[in-house]
């Protein structure tokens, strides 16, 4: 097959279908991956063709888009925010892009919310299929939307009609404007069911971090979907601060922004402190980490999270379902502190799972508060014990391959 994949948003959702490409690629189809500037070289490494989308990323413009996330406190507000700042201001251009990157093309292969690369598609007259990595959004009568309890299927179907009435008036106008102005049809219910393809929906994670749930057929668990990194080799300060103690505590907050990184990175350090242990703080796209050295804390760049995560006592994360599955699949606990949008799901997913304690928000972030959660890992050797078995489970699955099944099924249906 001639398959074009839109990477749309973040490393986190980047880096997965990357990998899905890889795979793509090794079973003989031919894969053309349109993505910004920024994933060249990545794309290039693992022997796809780019095409380059003419957004510009900016990384000043993403952490003020980030300042103004983080605040608020209504999960619609904030979903309103990424809708209009990372995908309709710029949709024409991310549309056009698409448009003519998919000429001649079999297949589509984009990410749930990027509704200008499903324009494209529809336009073009080709098959699309979506990809997610959160299927706490997918409407399921046999769970709540997050962060309403499980109170059995009669309240779940009320709480998913009333979740499905503001999304209406708030997030559906601005998805079908967009469409509307690239003459494409309305979608009903864009942010809940319209988003996801008709013909397949791959949910890239993990069913042994997921509770079970009666999906409609167009998705499909597949396992994680996981890029592996060339083989690395560490600086020779990071092999020697590794060998100079017990395990750190690894911090990454991978690429959540905002323009308070030294504010952020001074909470962090004074909480290292305040737990007596020692830890790794990686940069990330917030920029974290101090200028100077420090004996207890090595501050890097980056460092692939299979090679790094395996060596820490637990990982502080930002619970972005890529790195919330590399904890796991390392077989350490973890303390999410959540900045927006599925985060605060996968924290509650790894409290349930026994691996993490509850989640902070990130604008609740505090020396004491990130202090108490990272003893309680360290005071809790069930948790290690649980992340042990997790990881195995996690281990076991062959997301990739899983998920290529689906789509070369799906081309000859």
């Amino acid at each position: 097959m001639k398959i074009v994949v839109v990477c749309w948003g973040s490393t986190g959702d980047v880096y997965p279908v990357l990998a899905l490409s890889e795979r793509l690629l090794e079973r003989g189809h031919q894969v053309r991956i349109c993505a910004l500037e920024m994933y060249r070289d990545k794309i290039l490494e693992i022997g796809a063709e780019f095409y380059g989308i003419s957004v510009v990323f900016d990384l000043a413009e993403f952490h003020a888009a980030m300042d103004a996330i983080i605040p608020k406190r209504d999960p619609t507000a904030m979903l309103r925010l990424i809708v209009e700042e990372g995908i309709v201001r710029r949709g024409e251009k991310w549309y056009q892009d698409c448009l003519r990157a998919m000429e001649g093309f079999d297949i589509a292969i984009c990410h749930s919310v990027d509704i200008p690369g499903q324009e494209a598609a529809i336009r073009n007259g080709i098959p699309w299929l979506t990809v997610t990595y959160c299927p706490g959004f997918i409407k399921s009568l046999d769970f709540a939307p997050y962060p309403f309890p499980n109170w059995g299927r009669a309240f779940n179907a009320i709480v998913w009609k009333l979740a499905e009435f503001r999304l209406a008036s708030r997030i559906d106008t601005l998805f079908n404007q967009f469409i509307a102005s690239v003459g494409g049809e309305p979608r009903a219910s864009v942010a809940l069911d319209g988003m996801y393809s008709p013909h397949l929906n791959l949910i890239a994670a993990s069913p042994a971090l997921c509770p079970p749930a009666d999906f409609p057929s167009n998705h499909k668990f597949t396992g994680v979907w996981h890029l592996a990194s060339p083989s690395y080799t560490p600086p020779t300060e990071l092999v020697d601060f590794l060998e100079a103690g017990p395990p750190p505590v690894i911090i990454t907050f991978g690429s959540m922004g905002g323009s308070n990184g030294r504010e952020t990175t001074e909470i962090l350090v004074d909480t290292v402190r305040k737990v007596q242990q020692r830890a790794v703080i990686q940069a990330g796209w917030g920029q974290l980490g101090t200028p100077e050295a420090l004996s207890d804390i090595y501050c890097a760049e980056y460092i692939p999270h299979q090679w790094l995560f395996p060596r820490g006592s637990c990982v502080v994360h930002h619970g972005g379902a890529g790195t919330t599955a590399s904890a796991c699949r390392a077989k350490v606990p973890s303390v999410v502190v959540a900045h927006h949008a599925d985060q605060p799901y996968w924290g509650k997913r790894l409290l349930d799972l026994g691996v993490a304690p509850k989640h902070l928000h990130r604008r609740n972030l505090t020396v004491e508060g990130l202090a108490k959660r990272i003893q309680q890992v360290l005071e809790t050797p069930s948790m290690t014990a649980q992340a042990e078995v997790l990881g195995e489970k996690i281990a076991a699955e062959d997301g990739l391959m899983t998920a290529v099944t689906l789509i070369e099924e799906f081309s000859v249906a």
